[in-house]
């Protein structure tokens, strides 16, 4: 998916339980695209049905009526009339389509800023020294859990 925004759309639908599925031609990418978004929850867990790569004998999990975050191969993808409430990640396309029956609840914009800030600096952490005309040395990295 490109853009941070789709990324805090996509984290947005999870936390409020809505079905999101991922379509694509890579399995590498579905997979880590379902992995990547259940990763932002920590420490909280995905407690849903969780499908990274959906068999097509399996397409009947897109009409129940529970959340899931599923992933599923371009080709086999159904109408999208079929789909009329899951939110659909085109990974390929980098869009997201989010049916008019789905209100996606909106961030304050001060909480919207700094995630969208923090999100970019974990994708870019070049842009945190852009403008320093002697950059600091690198940072070691530090282990998040401590035991």
């Amino acid at each position: 998916i490109s853009g941070i925004k789709n990324v805090v759309s996509l984290f947005t639908a999870v936390l409020t339980d809505h079905k999101v599925l991922f379509l694509s031609q890579s399995y590498t990418r579905l997979t880590d695209a379902c992995h990547g978004l259940t990763a932002l929850l920590y420490p909280l867990r995905y407690s849903y049905v969780y499908i990274p790569i959906l068999p097509i004998s399996l397409l009947e999990v897109l009409n129940t009526p529970t959340p899931f975050l599923a992933g599923i191969h371009s080709s086999i993808c159904p109408e999208r009339s079929d789909l009329l409430d899951v939110i659909v990640a085109d990974l390929d396309g980098g869009n997201i389509i989010v049916p008019e029956c789905i209100s996606l609840p909106c961030m304050m914009d001060q909480l919207f800023n700094r995630t969208l800030k923090a999100l970019t600096m974990i994708i870019k952490p070049e842009l945190l020294t852009a403008d320093d005309a002697f950059p600091a040395p690198p940072k070691k990295p530090k282990p998040m859990d401590r035991k």
